[in-house]
């Protein structure tokens, strides 16, 4: 929470009006994954963070969303410390709870992100977009 804490703070300087900042969260943060307590809470934060901020900096004609991806295919998923079998048991379920039946890709979230940055998006500000193909895990 620290990091796009102080990261923002640095760069409010140089954000002039209209600018748009996005903040990335994750699914974690509005669903329970064993084991993972700390990383949800921390994208859980982000997210009001970046929905708080939307509030704060709005006057100055900075608008503020948050991005929450789900099941995205990057090597941070082989850094869980799973065993091999575990890890593509977890990818087998979370492949299966997804409506489109495959993890998305960087670049999926990178043109969302593109969006969100651009004046595409100028009326959308405070909103926390999910990009997670569908995952339905309860």
């Amino acid at each position: 929470m620290r990091g796009p804490y102080f990261q923002l703070q640095s760069l409010l300087p140089l954000l002039g009006n209209p600018s748009s900042v996005v903040f990335t969260s994750s699914i974690a943060a509005q669903e329970g994954f064993a084991g993972a307590s700390i990383y949800s809470a921390t994208k859980a934060a982000i997210a009001s963070f970046g929905k708080t901020l939307a509030v704060e900096l709005a006057p100055r004609g900075i608008r503020v969303n948050v991005l929450s991806p789900g099941p995205i295919a990057t090597p941070i998923l082989g850094k869980g410390g799973l065993s091999p079998e575990a890890q593509k048991g977890f990818e087998e379920l979370l492949t299966s709870k997804s409506l489109l039946k495959r993890f998305g890709s960087s670049e999926e979230v990178a043109k969302l992100a593109r969006f969100l940055l651009s004046e595409d998006s100028s009326y959308v500000i405070g909103a926390e977009m999910v990009i997670d193909g569908g995952v339905r895990l309860a």
